[in-house]
């Protein structure tokens, strides 16, 4: 044991050293080491040419490579673009390009009536024939002009609801329900209620109209359409519209005018630094104020905030909306290696003992580990995010571990060098607001009350306490006097005890998907349109089973397979076994139908196909036209509006058709299942990594096996305690969510490595929970107060991507905080006395072994 301890002294020693030098060579040149630090960072701003973003959400927020990518793309490769001819909703690889509205009787009352119907009739007429783009050349562009094509003409999904003869059968309550003569209903009506298998009851309609996506005015006409819907006036109903890229545009629009935000926030953590910096008011030393290291402790992570985001774009790393969270998170983080370096420099001999390089060499040595540790375990998280499947946690974090590394290394040297100067400054005895201004030494013994000469005066701090702030010095003593009573000491237990049973509790509730309305502002018309669409109606998606490869059709034993597949699928408990869309059925019915041979099957096929269209866009033929290379049948789910229910369908038909090359199933709703099936376990393995290498980065720097699993222990009670009160905010696991956990294990680590280091370099004092919170408590408190003060302009903000990343930050903050002052001190005491008490019985035994041995002799 001596051995390990002597071991780990020597390779403390080798790390401090390391910092000793590096603080003798800042006392010497400051100004230079300084300046070049920001030429250096001002250089990487030239990256920004290459600035570019990635506004498409399901590159986003969907795993990539997926198989559901990979499937679609099979699709692309192999099927024609369905809108051009013969189109149908459900043959779509992607959700295509389409307006929607949706039509809602105003007071939710029924709408088969002719009041209502003529009501729809007007909108639909208004967007078919008066929503147009006019080109410069004058030629003007409706919705006929754009528009999907179907057999039958433009392509509108509801658009049964629009015939005369339907409508006449709504208002007397005569419409089958759900399915009318083929037509599936259950998806156009909201809050539908049938009476003997009629419909007799809804509140509103659907309607999607379906646009070419061959075409470059299909986009133009989509964005008139959100511009022109505007004007229209409904009396009896109302209306909530969207097109195929509001949510893009929408969630653009709110993070781009979170701009604002960021500028308060950066003034309000400005200013609490400087006032958190400064000496304390009664005292006005106007010569050890530190008050300008609090401007200098913000513009230290701003200038790697613009070095980060330059060497990145540079490198061509695309910026997402969701990396615009990244400054409040790397100016918390640099506050809190201030006020550690801060606490440092206070707890350095005083100057009038010491000389510059002395006390350099002495804050380095103690607060350099400490933010070396952090900063290093929070870009090794980041970093293992980057190996994420989902884009905007991989840019995410590649944006933020690299703003890490330069906000690091500005503390080194743009921060230390300014608390050089600073120490120059204060050595000259000049005062700290008019630094050219050398002022008078004021007597320790007299305070006066001339304002002017209380202004001009100063003396140079003594100890820890000349300089430190009410913020740094009251809350840490608070904290020391909880732990001094044992009625303190219950408390603690009994809060740690409640706050893990609710953490467990929230953790087996905790829901995972991501809601789209909960990505834009609640002032969005897509938040309305996706409230509604959520709570109205239902969600039945058509999934293809795509059958891939060349097969004989004609023959029994491939008829025989495909309807062997689809009577397996349509034995899912999530799969509505009354509906299919199967053509080799509906041709099988026809007296085109011949299986003598391949060839006569194909050549009845065509000519089936030239009656019945709607199959066209389901087959595919060879080069020869003689064979069919793939083809296309469809089932639908029941109404699964869970997002684990959607996945769990979705695992579940891949299971059927693991183990066969024949088929696979396909909806393009896949594309976005597949976070709710990839989420949890790929949140489990990031976090999981990032806490294994943090763990071996700290044993690094602070080798000591026992407090490495102190910190283990903390950094997962921390992370238990944020996955459970996300349910308690109203949060899911998403892969917005994701980020900020990833995030969470860095900062978790920070908290407990201070403390941690702090009892370490205090192990050998009286006093050992009372020094170590005098040494940490104090930039703890004050990182945290300050992060807190960034977040809560988050609460104000309309993106919900802030919002999350700000309540996250609550939580990570608020157990970070309550971890490192009560919980951790509280047993890290208890081992300490617990070791003292073993060596104190040690050497009793020896002594008395001893005295035992000398009476013998």
């Amino acid at each position: 044991m001596e051995k390990l301890q002597k071991c780990c002294e020597r390779y403390e020693g080798f790390f401090k050293t390391r910092f000793e030098k590096l603080g003798s060579f800042i006392s010497k040149y400051p100004k230079s080491v300084m300046s070049t630090c920001v030429v250096v960072n001002s250089l990487f701003l030239i990256g920004l040419l290459n600035f570019s973003t990635e506004n498409d959400v399901e590159m986003m927020y969907t795993p990539s490579n997926s198989q559901a990518y990979n499937d679609r793309e099979f699709l692309r490769n192999v099927y024609s673009d369905p809108t051009t001819s013969n189109f149908e909703s459900y043959q779509l690889q992607n959700f295509g390009r389409y307006v929607d509205i949706i039509i809602i009787s105003k007071n939710n009352s029924n709408i088969m009536n002719q009041q209502h119907i003529d009501e729809i009739n007007k909108i639909n007429q208004f967007i078919q024939n008066s929503i147009v783009v006019n080109e410069t050349d004058g030629t003007t562009y409706r919705f006929a002009d754009v528009c999907a094509l179907s057999s039958s003409g433009c392509s509108v999904l509801g658009g049964v609801v629009l015939d005369s003869e339907f409508q006449r059968q709504l208002i007397q309550r005569n419409v089958s329900y759900p399915m009318h003569n083929s037509q599936l209903l259950s998806p156009i009506f909201a809050n539908a209620k049938s009476h003997m298998e009629k419909l007799a009851f809804t509140i509103g309609v659907k309607l999607r109209y379906y646009l070419r996506q061959n075409s470059s005015l299909s986009k133009t006409w989509e964005n008139a359409y959100l511009n022109q819907i505007t004007y229209l006036k409904t009396n009896f109903t109302d209306i909530a519209y969207a097109n195929s890229e509001s949510l893009e545009t929408e969630l653009n629009k709110d993070t781009s005018s979170d701009i604002t935000f960021f500028s308060l926030t950066f003034t309000l953590m400005m200013t609490y630094a400087c006032l958190a910096s400064a000496s304390p008011l009664p005292k006005c030393n106007n010569i050890a104020n530190r008050a300008n290291l609090g401007i200098a402790g913000v513009i230290t992570p701003v200038l790697g905030i613009g070095a980060a985001l330059g060497f990145v774009s540079g490198i061509g790393i695309k910026f997402t909306n969701i990396v615009g969270v990244m400054p409040f998170l790397i100016i918390a983080i640099g506050i809190d290696d201030m006020f550690i370096l801060m606490s440092g420099m206070a707890g350095a001999p005083s100057l009038l003992n010491a000389s510059i390089e002395d006390r350099m060499k002495s804050m380095l040595r103690t607060s350099g580990i400490s933010i070396t540790i952090t900063s290093v375990t929070d870009l090794l998280a980041f970093g293992v995010g980057a190996t994420s499947v989902f884009l905007s946690i991989r840019n995410f974090c590649i944006y933020t571990g690299v703003a890490v590394m330069f906000c690091y290394i500005n503390q080194l040297f743009f921060m230390c060098p300014a608390i050089c100067l600073n120490e120059i400054r204060t050595s000259k005895r000049r005062h700290y607001c008019v630094c050219c201004l050398e002022i008078k030494e004021r007597n320790s013994e007299q305070n006066s009350k001339n304002p002017i000469d209380r202004c001009l005066s100063g003396n140079i701090p003594k100890t820890r306490d000349d300089v430190e702030s009410f913020f740094e010095k009251y809350p840490k003593e608070l904290a020391v006097k909880i732990h001094s009573h044992i009625v303190g000491k219950i408390m603690i237990c009994i809060l740690f005890t409640s706050y893990l049973v609710s953490s467990i509790y929230g953790i087996v509730y905790l829901k995972q998907g991501l809601l789209l309305f909960n990505l834009v502002s609640k002032k969005s018309y897509f938040h309305t349109y996706t409230t509604w669409d959520n709570d109205y109606f239902t969600v039945e998606p058509p999934i293809a089973i795509c059958i891939k490869n060349e097969n004989t059709y004609s023959m029994n034993s491939t008829q025989s397979q495909i309807s062997s597949i689809m009577t397996q699928a349509k034995l899912d408990a999530g799969i509505d076994d009354t509906f299919e869309i199967n053509w080799l059925t509906a041709y099988k019915q026809t007296p085109f139908y011949d299986d003598t041979t391949e060839t006569r099957f194909v050549s009845g096929l065509k000519s089936f196909l030239s009656i019945e269209p709607r199959f066209t866009n389901d087959i595919v033929f060879s080069n020869s036209k003689l064979k069919i290379i793939s083809s296309k049948f469809y089932i639908k789910s029941l109404n699964l509006k869970s997002s684990s229910d959607q996945g769990a369908l979705m695992e579940r038909l891949r299971e059927l058709s693991d183990n066969s090359q024949l088929y696979f199933f396909y909806t393009p709703a896949f594309i976005f299942f597949e976070q709710y099936v990839q989420i949890l376990p790929s949140t489990l393995l990031t976090v999981g990594i990032a806490v294994v290498v943090i763990l071996a980065v700290t044993f690094i720097f602070m080798p000591r096996p026992l407090l490495v699993i102190i910190v283990a222990s903390t950094v997962i009670s921390i992370m238990v305690g944020i996955f459970g009160f996300m349910y308690y905010w109203d949060l899911t696991l998403s892969s917005v969510t994701m980020i900020h956990l990833v995030m969470s294990v860095g900062f978790s680590v920070d908290f407990a490595v201070h403390i941690c280091h702090s009892f370490l370099s205090s192990r050998s004092e009286k006093e050992v929970l009372k020094s170590a919170l005098d040494k940490s408590g104090g930039p703890v408190f004050n990182a945290a107060f300050s992060s807190l003060l960034g977040i809560v302009m988050l609460f104000f903000s309309e993106s919900y991507i802030f919002q999350s990343f700000g309540k996250v930050m609550l939580l990570v903050i608020s157990f970070g905080l309550v971890h490192a002052v009560f919980f951790l001190p509280l047993l890290l005491d208890v081992l300490m006395l617990s070791m003292k008490w073993k060596q104190f019985e040690t050497r009793k035994t020896n002594d008395e072994e001893t005295h035992l041995n000398t009476t013998e002799l």
